[in-house]
């Protein structure tokens, strides 16, 4: 993702992070929070691209399964992660 901003893409890798590590911790509702705050950040802040819609569904898919799959929703964060990164 070379057309994303230093700044959004600081703000997304650390949320990511986060919310991997909360979600892998069982810390579902800081993890919810990482990862709305990260959803608001990709549909305000990423250009449009294949590369938003992907962190958009992604977000969108963890935010879904952190309760029942919190395993997963850390799996989604870090995939994002690396997409950002």
């Amino acid at each position: 993702m070379d057309d994303l901003p230093a700044d959004v893409r600081a703000t997304l890798t650390q949320l990511f992070d986060e919310a991997a590590a909360a979600a892998r911790e069982r810390r579902l509702e800081t993890a919810t929070a990482a990862l709305e705050t990260a959803a608001t950040v990709v549909e305000n802040k990423v250009p449009e691209s294949d590369a938003k819609r992907r962190l958009a569904h992604g977000c969108g898919r963890a935010i879904e399964t952190v309760e029942a799959e919190p395993l997963v929703a850390a799996e989604y964060c870090e995939t994002m992660h690396d997409l950002v990164d």
